[in-house]
């Protein structure tokens, strides 16, 4: 996977749609960190996204699993072989590490990455609160019809 933009790190995520990318950005924008974010940067930067995702993607030249969904990190090396990393968690363990955020010792990085999890577990319940049927419906087609016996039930 290559992008036109120059930079170590470049990630992989929905163009316009705040979420799970935004904590990743968050670290690179609080230590001005260049990035590239293909999908909002380049053309038709979402293909590049779309085909790490692809079900049919076994996995890249490098030894790089397939990406089950965004937002992935992929981190170029000149000196090695690139890495793409999945999940956020995951994504923000590595960050957290690489761009001095996580402290020197091992109880450091461990009580960061916690912090991180708990933020994301709040994230998912804000998240379910709005999709509490099923993620993928919005709230007002779950929503009954207001009637008289129920005026304002959502």
């Amino acid at each position: 996977m290559s992008s036109s933009l120059s930079s170590k790190y470049t990630l992989l995520y929905h163009p316009g749609i705040p979420g799970r990318g935004e904590f990743i950005r968050l670290i690179f924008e609080a230590t001005n960190t260049k990035y590239n974010d293909v999908a909002n940067q380049e053309k038709n930067g979402y293909d590049q996204v779309k085909k790490v995702i692809d079900p049919q993607n076994t996995g890249d030249v490098n030894g790089n699993p397939p990406v089950f969904a965004p937002p992935a990190l992929l981190v170029h090396d000149a000196s090695q072989k690139d890495l793409l990393l999945h999940q956020t968690p995951n994504i923000l363990l590595y960050l957290g590490q690489k761009l001095n955020l996580a402290g020197s010792d091992e109880a450091d990085l461990y009580h960061i990455n916690q912090l991180a999890l708990t933020a994301l577990d709040l994230a998912n319940e804000t998240h379910d609160t709005h999709h509490p049927i099923a993620a993928m419906d919005y709230y007002e087609s779950k929503c009954p019809k207001q009637s008289l016996l129920f005026p304002k039930s959502c």
